[in-house]
């Protein structure tokens, strides 16, 4: 009799756990093949630039110094969203070198920038050229 009411109690899990089924579970959209852009320029003392960007689908962004010269100088960057006047910083770096990486997600497309400048007033015998580059999606 145990038995008869253990297989009654499956056997009534089992249809009301199909009875509630809505269907498959929603996907996540594959992200597509990112694009990589590369800003270069020149910094010098107090100075800064912007360089703006936008991605049309959710995704990864992320920045990486690729030259500095003089190679043992380094800089300021920063990733944040663009309201075609600011660069309003998300996530920052005043002390990087060749090689640093910044990096963040997007929910949406977005109008976003990179902004390099002079870590306060640290370039005050050179100027220090730059390249950085931004995968991101399209």
């Amino acid at each position: 009799m145990r038995s008869l009411v253990a297989l009654s109690c499956v056997l009534a899990a089992t249809l009301f756990g199909t009875a509630c089924d809505n269907g498959p579970a929603p996907t996540t959209p594959t992200p597509g093949t990112p694009v990589t852009d590369t800003f270069t320029g020149t910094l010098t003392l107090n100075g800064s630039q912007t360089h703006p960007f936008a991605t049309t689908a959710a995704g990864d962004v992320t920045a990486t110094i690729t030259a500095i010269t003089p190679s043992d100088k380094s800089i300021g960057f920063q990733l944040g969203t663009w309201d075609t006047v600011t660069c309003r910083a998300v996530v920052s770096n005043d002390l990087a070198t060749i090689n640093s990486v910044l990096s963040g997600q997007t929910q949406t497309g977005a109008s976003l920038c990179l902004k390099v400048h002079d870590p306060n007033g640290a370039l005050t015998d050179v100027s220090v050229a730059y390249t950085i580059t931004v995968a991101h999606q399209p």
